[in-house]
């Protein structure tokens, strides 16, 4: 019985150095992990452009997630083909390191702070939507109708939700993507 305490006891004494020695190394990473996200902010290494975004979306060499940060009106109004809203954090970051992540808001400044706290949580291959949804839709939408784009829910069902890249001049863009390989993609669309 003696045997078992003295195990017990040199066991809790263990878990106790550990948290002490372990617990400041920690947070000192986090903290390590967030400065580099903001050099790598500040160097605009994470901001991609609608366009680039577009063409990572037409490649089916990439695994791309999308993750839309908007309230839940505005991604009914419109959002990205195969967007995801409402995911949580962990969610995001428990996603393979060779998956591409890329966050779409309606500004940078909403984008760039989840950015920041996935980049905390040592989460790889973050990337921000550049300009948000106004900056897509300002290449994307018909010219022909801007007022009447988004009257109605039309969520992933909008012809800017997934261009027709081939068919356009883009812009040209510094790619700023650094893709892993990961699984192939299927066909684009809302909910599929």
């Amino acid at each position: 019985m003696r045997t078992k305490v003295k195990a017990a006891a040199a066991a809790a004494t263990l878990a106790f150095g550990l948290v002490v020695a372990w617990g400041p190394a920690a947070g000192r990473r986090s903290q390590a992990l967030e400065n580099q996200a903001v050099r790598r902010i500040a160097k605009g290494e994470v901001q991609v452009s609608p366009a680039e975004l577009a063409t990572l979306m037409r490649n089916r060499q990439i695994a791309l997630a999308i993750f839309d940060l908007r309230d839940e009106p505005a991604f009914h109004r419109f959002h990205l083909a195969d967007a995801e809203r409402g995911a949580s954090l962990e969610a995001i970051r428990a996603l393979p390191d060779q998956t591409v992540k890329l966050l779409v808001a309606e500004n940078d400044e909403a984008a760039l702070a989840t950015y920041r706290e996935l980049a905390r949580l040592g989460a790889r291959q973050v990337y921000v939507l550049e300009g948000g949804i106004p900056a897509w839709l300002a290449l994307f939408a018909p010219a022909s109708a801007p007022g009447a784009l988004l009257a109605g829910a039309l969520g992933g069902r909008h012809p800017a939700s997934y261009p027709e890249i081939e068919h356009l001049q883009l812009p040209k863009y510094e790619p700023k993507v650094k893709a892993g390989t990961g699984p192939k993609k299927g066909p684009g669309g809302c909910g599929g």
